[in-house]
């Protein structure tokens, strides 16, 4: 719910909670002494960066490379160590993806363990050399259910006895973990003593080879893809509900990366991303050489009851194209083909993508015309070509949006029905609010918008539910090994109360498919109450996102972030999955080609339908 869950931070425990559970691996005799161990062979980081070589990247180079970063991230996130904390990844993997490059094929293996040892010298291929732990050892450990620290999320390196660590909530199950690498196994210690033998060297600077951190250059986007690859395979909390094999991803992403036009580039990776299904997924790649979408259609459509209908027109529109036209097809191409190519890398879920695609149609990079089929209303058909227009001046459009949006927080419908709408409630606007609903005999809870303010919402809520309502559904999911093989969940429960000074009156909520996230959640509280839902297919992804950033990339593009996705599980009210489905609504009225074409909005009249219907 973007970065309004912080206040349950109070509430939740996230260190030792007793009774951490596991397997026969984590038992111990108490009074063993840990046996001497041998370390393996390891070498030290170099100093003195080479001019970067050329790299020919054919596809055993890749399939090499994709093993390797497999292998690199698992160490990433789960050797507990310091040097691994502190050592900056993704410089670490694109220069040794360059060494890889340099190595002959069948040592590449071998290369890859040897440049992991200097960072995780017990990164071991024999079982044997692991450390021995017994329950007084000192160790470090990971408890995380996050790439890292943010917001309401944590991943803290821990350190104290093998016996305290072992026992606490969120920690990992067992003492190591074997990886598959190049068909060999790989031990990966997940207890680690903090007074080792070797400690592993942090890596903070190029050492071996003279990279840029441009993105255009493979080993760069290499690193960069492959690590938002792994964090949503280690984190990502939604693999049980969507149908996906993400570690088939990984070759493609990596192969995007040696494509040579940008624009292919990009949606390469960004059709890999869609597959999730995460709506709140954001991937902004720094590529100042493709051109900025500096020009417009003078419309807009949607889709409405699947078909593609105008929904609002720009003050510049010249044509014979108008509100509730169709149109057929864009360029000879049937619209429906045209808008199915450009969902393919819309990072959109399959209920919305269509959507999506239809309403950035909007937006062009050139004046290159484009050609319409269009059947009017009547049912005659016209041909219009539109050269798209220059974006000098904000964009000002007439006509309904297919989600209206109010402009007063409180409108009277008439009858003494009121229509609130709570994405404009601030908190302080409570009790002046409150006031004015003396005379209030039903209510219209518009909540098709994101809402403004957390408190807001959640106070108006609270006079029209019938019950307290519940709402269990957010969960944090923590990771104890590689894969999300050790996964353990947290569940939050949160609760509004029935306010003091409640408003006994019929009351619905309007939902559309433009409702997100926090507005989900508020949907979620409403029908927990017993207030219903009018409306149709929410966005389907809630809970707090994660931001992440690669080689600082977006600080030189003067953004917050270079990749956003929902690092916490949200379903339904009922327990099943809501990426991909929305909330449940009650009653179905979705927005109609005859509302658009009459500027009427049909779920709100829907809506007082409803609550007339109530007070009879």
């Amino acid at each position: 719910m973007r970065n309004q869950l912080i206040f349950i931070c109070v509430s939740l425990c996230l260190a030792a909670c007793g009774g951490g559970g596991g397997d026969n691996t984590k038992q111990s005799d108490q009074t063993a002494s840990p046996s001497p161990v041998t370390p393996p062979d390891t070498s030290q980081l170099p100093n003195s960066p080479q001019a970067r070589p050329d790299v020919v990247f054919d596809d055993t180079l890749i399939e090499d490379v994709e093993d390797f970063v497999t292998l690199a991230h698992s160490v990433q996130y789960f050797y507990p160590s310091q040097s691994v904390q502190a050592s900056d990844w993704p410089l670490f993997i694109a220069e040794s993806i360059v060494e890889l490059s340099q190595t002959e094929g069948g040592s590449r293996t071998d290369k890859g363990i040897e440049l992991l040892r200097q960072i995780a010298p017990y990164l071991v291929t024999r079982q044997d050399q692991l450390p021995t732990i017994n329950q007084q050892t000192q160790v470090a450990a990971w408890q995380q259910n996050a790439p890292f620290s943010q917001v309401t999320y944590r991943r803290n390196l821990l350190e104290g006895s093998y016996g305290s660590l072992s026992s606490q909530a969120y920690l990992p199950s067992n003492r190591h973990i074997s990886l598959d690498y190049d068909q060999q196994p790989v031990y990966l210690p997940l207890y680690l003593p903090t007074q080792t033998q070797l400690t592993g060297d942090t890596f903070s600077q190029l050492g071996r080879w003279q990279l840029t951190s441009d993105f255009r250059q493979p080993e760069i986007c290499m690193a960069t893809v492959s690590g938002m690859w792994a964090m949503i395979q280690h984190f990502w909390p939604y693999f049980q509900q969507v149908d996906i094999n993400w570690t088939q991803s990984l070759k493609p992403l990596l192969s995007a990366c040696t494509e040579p036009v940008l624009t292919q580039r990009n949606a390469r990776i960004y059709a890999e991303f869609t597959k999730l299904n995460d709506n709140h997924l954001s991937i902004v790649l720094p590529d100042p050489e493709l051109p900025p979408f500096d020009y417009y259609m003078p419309f807009l459509f949607e889709i409405v009851e699947g078909k593609a209908i105008i929904t609002r027109t720009e003050q510049n529109n010249r044509s014979d194209i108008e509100i509730g036209d169709e149109i057929l097809s864009i360029d000879d191409e049937p619209v429906q083909t045209y808008l199915q190519s450009r969902a393919a890398d819309s990072l959109r879920n399959q209920l919305h993508r269509l959507n999506w695609a239809a309403r950035w149609h909007l937006y062009k990079t050139s004046e290159t015309p484009v050609r319409y089929q269009i059947k009017k209303s009547d049912g005659s058909e016209i041909q219009q070509t539109i050269t798209p227009l220059k974006r000098d001046n904000p964009l000002k459009f007439s006509g309904m949006r297919y989600v209206p949006i109010g402009s007063e927080v409180l409108e009277h419908l008439g009858d003494n029905i009121y229509r609130i709408n709570v994405y404009h409630v601030e908190q302080q606007a409570l009790s002046s609010l409150r006031a004015q609903l003396q005379d209030a005999k039903a209510v219209v809870l518009d909540m098709r918008q994101y809402p403004t303010s957390w408190q807001g919402w959640q106070g108006v809520l609270s006079w029209f539910i019938q019950r307290d309502a519940v709402n269990d559904t957010l969960t944090y999911v923590w990771q104890g090994a590689p894969n999300q093989s050790d996964a353990q969940v947290q569940n939050i429960t949160q609760t509004i109360r029935v306010a003091q000074d409640a408003l006994n009156i019929p009351a619905i909520a309007l939902a559309s498919r433009e409702s997100q996230s926090q507005s989900e959640h508020a949907l979620v509280f409403a029908r927990s109450g017993g207030i219903k839902v009018l409306g149709e297919s929410t966005s389907g992804i809630n809970g707090e996102i994660f931001n992440a950033d690669f080689f600082d990339l977006s600080a030189s593009m003067a953004r917050d972030n270079l990749f956003t996705f929902t690092g916490m599980l949200a379903n339904r009210l009922n327990g099943d999955p809501l990426i991909n489905a929305g909330v449940e609504i009650d009653i179905w009225v979705p927005r109609t080609i005859e509302s658009i074409r009459m500027q009427r909005d049909n779920q709100l009249e829907a809506a007082v339908d409803y609550l007339n219907a109530q007070l009879k």
